[in-house]
């Protein structure tokens, strides 16, 4: 009995103990809450698990609760945003929770205007990168660099200067990438290309940056044959705060920034501001930069109606390292390490360059150390002869050099100056972009969004009109100023045809203006017909005028410059008016205007596990030029004389036929017939009862190309299937009629160029991602075909002159598969890794014959590219990252301390080259391939709150272990390094920031 109660008694206790025990034990749910349409961290969001339980999100948007085991309801919160809650159970230490993702309760400026792609939703390759991985990473590079962590993408500083970085995507250049702010297109009107100097500061106010690899998800119709960047900035529903930000870098680079998001405030308004000062010395030798930053956007939303205006700019001077060099020029010692052989065979190999064996001789020796022709050849490719070679360093610049500005007394006694650095290369721009927008919640089932913009672009960059290079590998300014003040022992610099005082120069700086008037409207209708089908559609309209022009910018010494270059003036007969100041235009004058109308549609369909696009547009580009300094055109009504007026000519028409005496000629008549004799010609000759025309005649007008309209369209379609709640598959296809850029339909003499085609793509993609609490996993692969690529070459004429034509049936294939991936391996520790590989080859090669607009032929053709890897970017790209984070663990409040490095690797890097170039014996044969090579950054940070105010430092060590690498480069005339020339990329930098956020 004793032991039967006993035995009851312990069963009993043991059951307490274990619930005991249950009951006692702790867990923590962790996870992050994000906006569903761009991705970005709501910081402040409230999250509970039972009634006053519960937190707000950091600023990365994460949250931790601690809480015994058990059954709990979770809900989400944040203003203007829908309300979240989900059932979970923690049963565990640790529960972390997939990403929350909430949508706005109203209509947002990022909603309408971005195309954004959403994360198992929209079926396209994209990536996002966040305001924290901007803030950590970016580290005052300009905005391409922060993507090379991206699959598929390629991006370096070109010469090195601040502002001149390019990016390619999927081996595509960003001519042929959409690059967008707020939704409205930034690319060049004219070549394609993005001035990334134009937009520095933009990372102070940016909200998220999404890259779509391939044919993206706009509606609207882009160049988006590699990808489309979309920049969206902050506004009415970001956070209230404020924000001062100073950064100290390399060789004297200082930045401050100021910034202020009011959020919505009580009377409905919201304003975000921001302002930004750069300087530095830049790190390639004599590449200075000074740049302001402004930025303001008012918002407010009245009635159904959210009205946002906003005005951005970026005034900035930069000094470049324009050209790319051979590479013995910066080390000859890199040079010579280039070579894989032995330095007995380098040897042979120098004696056969320098002439001291001929090439037979060459092979012989070779052979007899072991070296076939086969591999002698291999080992050429990477030969590179050093004798001669500057050895400047890898900073070398070669576009500057000093100068005396020294003067002459009245009685012939030099008077000194100081001693300066003169910049031959110095870009300067401001290109303000103005915008206004509407957005318009008809009801719950239809908005209409219309967008105004206007950019007014003026600047230019400076060059010499001669250089002169001297033993140190600097320009010799001095040479040049001094014949322009003291003249020569032959000449003086006073010339009495135009002054008996003043000096004429005989070479200046000169700077090539490129100023525009860019304004556009893109109006956005969408109609939500069910909870499965959304139907939107619009208008893509702009007018572009570019003005062009070179103007006399330093005459180093002398008081003027002659210039006998405007066709439409008294320049060729009067020397006075061939004097030219600073300021005064030379060389050349013309505008370029480019019109553009579009209108696309779009149908979505999303249903359970389904979510599909197709999407189409149509466009129509127009293209017209005037040149200011040709001759001018003679308009009798539908009859156009182009360039036929020469100035203090005469031009006479009977109606039918004219002819022209031209200045200097004799002109008499008898009775009804005008008989004319210019100067040179075999005669006179006649022309009955004509009418006379000048440049001053009623009918003239300068020279004028006028419109040429193109039509082109896109089609495009994709469909996402989530097999489940972690994985989901996706697949997209498109056909791009693309019109061609200006540069590709009328030439510098005014004239359309030879055989105008549309470049014709097609791209088909397939995908999978993964997704949980602890991992995400993307792999695609793409196929992308480019007929028509545009590649231009100068033919000679039957007229002693060129005639610039496009080589149409270009062809190119893009193959590539990437994948990226992310692991927690624990709450504080996250890896990330890329893999990237390209097959992207020309497919092409033509042969014809080139006739003139007189159907005369004047060129034969006959290149083939066929097999050759399309160069200018890494085929493969290889990368890693790892962050750890320790949150709430060391002195001070919510402090968060942080380590990032990644290597990224680049391979297969083929240098840039023309096609056309592969003629004769070159047919078909590669370009240099480049070094490969890898850069290891490291990111860290660590910040703390002080009552209201957080305070964030940074130091970032970019390219840390000083790794030497050629970044970019063009192929030389032999196909190998000796012969190319190239740009080698930037060394160890670092850059160290404080952030206090009010």
């Amino acid at each position: 009995m004793y032991s039967l109660q006993m035995k009851k008694t312990m069963a009993f206790l043991a059951l307490f103990c274990v619930c005991g025990a249950s009951y006692g034990q702790k867990g923590k749910i962790t996870g992050v809450i994000q906006d569903v349409t761009t991705g970005e961290p709501l910081i402040g969001a409230t999250v509970l698990i039972g009634p006053g339980v519960g937190t707000v999100t950091d600023l990365d948007g994460s949250f931790s609760i601690e809480a015994d085991y058990g059954n709990y309801t979770l809900t989400v919160s944040f203003v203007g945003f829908e309300s979240f809650t989900q059932e979970i159970k923690l049963d565990r230490k640790l529960l972390i929770m997939k990403p929350v993702k909430l949508g706005t309760t109203t209509l947002t400026e990022v909603q309408v205007v971005a195309d954004v792609a959403r994360d198992r939703e929209t079926p396209v390759a994209f990536t996002n990168v966040l305001p924290a991985q901007i803030e950590e990473e970016l580290a005052s590079q300009d905005i391409p660099m922060i993507l090379n962590s991206t699959p598929g993408v390629y991006a370096t500083q070109s010469g090195g200067g601040d502002g001149d970085a390019r990016i390619t995507i999927r081996g595509f250049s960003q001519r042929n990438i959409a690059v967008m702010i707020d939704g409205i297109p930034v690319n060049d009107m004219e070549n394609g290309w993005v001035y990334w100097s134009n937009w520095f500061g933009l990372d102070a106010v940016t909200r998220t940056i999404q890259v779509q690899r391939g044919l993206g998800a706009s509606k609207i119709a882009l160049p988006s044959v590699g990808g489309t960047m979309n920049i969206l900035t902050k506004g009415i529903d970001n956070a209230k705060g404020a924000t001062i930000k100073q950064e100290i870098g390399v060789n004297g680079y200082t930045r401050t920034s100021l910034g202020i998001t009011t959020g919505k405030m009580k009377n409905g308004f919201g304003i975000t501001a921001a302002g930004s000062f750069k300087q530095g010395n830049g790190y390639v030798d004599q590449t200075f930069t000074k740049g302001y930053f402004y930025y303001l956007k008012a918002e407010k939303f009245l009635g159904k109606h959210l009205l946002s205006i906003s005005a951005m700019g970026a005034p900035q001077s930069h000094g470049q390292r324009s050209y790319k060099i051979p590479i013995a020029s910066y080390s000859n010692g890199y040079a010579r390490d280039l070579f894989e052989g032995s330095d007995e065979a380098y040897q042979i190999m120098l004696d056969n360059n320098q002439g001291v064996i001929d090439d037979q001789a060459m092979y012989d020796q070779l052979a007899g150390i072991g070296i076939d022709k086969v591999a002698a050849e291999n080992l050429a490719a990477n030969f590179v002869d050093t004798i001669g070679g500057l050895d400047m360093g890898f900073k070398y610049n070669q576009h500057w050099g000093m100068l005396e500005r020294r003067d002459v007394d009245a009685n012939g006694d030099t008077i000194p100056g100081n001693e300066e650095v003169l910049h031959e290369k110095v870009n300067y721009y401001h290109k303000p972009q103005f915008t206004v927008k509407d957005f318009w919640t008809v009801n719950d089932k239809l908005t209409v969004s219309n967008m105004a913009y206007l950019s007014i672009g003026n600047g230019g960059g400076t060059s010499a009109s001669n250089t002169i290079q001297g033993a140190d590998g600097q320009l010799v300014w001095q040479g040049i100023y001094d014949v322009n003040v003291f003249g020569t022992n032959l000449t003086s610099p006073i010339d009495p045809n135009y002054h008996t005082t003043e000096r004429k120069a005989t070479d200046i700086m000169r700077s090539s203006v490129n100023n525009h008037f860019w304004y556009g409207l893109l109006s956005v209708l969408s109609y939500q017909k069910n909870d499965y089908v959304k139907i939107s559609g619009g208008l893509d309209l702009r007018s572009y005028k570019g003005e062009h022009y070179r103007e006399v910018y330093d005459l180093l010494g002398g008081d003027y410059y002659v210039s006998l270059d405007d066709e439409t003036s008294s320049e060729l007969q009067d020397y006075p008016t061939q004097i030219k100041r600073v300021g005064d235009k030379i060389a050349y004058n013309n505008d370029s205007y480019v019109n553009w109308g579009g209108i696309f549609g779009q149908v979505e369909y999303k249903k359970d596990s389904w979510s599909m696009f197709m999407s189409s547009s149509a466009m129509y580009s127009g293209y017209k030029r005037i040149d200011y300094f040709a001759r001018k055109d003679l308009v009798l009504g539908d009859v156009v004389l182009e360039q036929a007026l020469p100035y203090g000519g005469t031009l006479y028409h009977d109606g039918t036929n004219y002819i022209t005496a031209t200045p200097g000629a004799t002109v008499y008549t008898s009775g009804d017939t005008v008989f004319v004799d210019n100067v040179g010609s075999n005669g006179p000759v006649s022309i009955v009862n004509p009418i006379s025309y000048t440049v001053a005649s009623k009918e003239a007008r300068y020279a004028t190309r006028d419109w040429l309209w193109k039509p082109g369209v896109t089609v495009k379609a994709g469909a996402n299937y989530n097999l489940n709640e972690f994985h989901n598959v996706f697949m997209n296809m498109g056909y791009i009629s693309k019109t061609p850029r200006f540069q590709n339909v009328i030439d510098f003499s005014n004239e359309y160029l030879e055989n105008i085609k549309n470049e014709i793509i097609t791209a088909v993609e397939v995908g999978y991602a993964l997704r949980n609490a602890k991992t995400a996993v993307n792999v695609n692969a793409y196929v992308t075909k480019w007929k028509n690529k545009p590649e231009t070459t100068y033919v000679a004429d039957g007229d002693g002159g060129q005639v610039q034509f496009n080589i149409q049936g270009m062809e190119a294939l893009h193959i590539g598969v990437e994948t990226d991936a992310a692991f927690k391996i624990h709450p504080d520790f996250q890896i990330e890794g890329l893999i990237s590989l390209g097959e992207w080859k020309w497919m092409s090669g033509d042969s014809g014959i080139v006739y003139d607009d007189n159907l005369d032929s004047i060129a034969f053709l006959d290149f083939d590219a066929t097999g050759v890897h399309v160069g200018d970017a890494a085929q493969t790209q290889i990368a890693i990252s790892a962050r750890y984070e320790l949150k709430n663990k060391l002195w001070l409040p919510k402090n968060r301390i942080y380590l990032k490095p990644r290597i990224t690797y680049f391979t297969r890097h083929y240098a840039d080259f023309n096609p056309y170039t592969l003629q004769g014996n070159d047919k078909r044969t590669e370009s240099w391939l480049m070094p490969s090579y890898y850069l290891l950054d490291i990111h860290s940070g660590y910040g703390f709150n002080m009552k209201d105010v957080r305070l964030d430092i940074r130091f970032s060590l970019l390219n840390a272990l000083d790794h030497v690498y050629i970044s970019d480069a063009t192929n030389g005339g032999y196909f190998n390094a000796g012969t190319s020339n190239v740009f080698f990329g930037l060394g160890r930098r670092y850059n160290l920031s404080l952030k206090i956020t009010i």
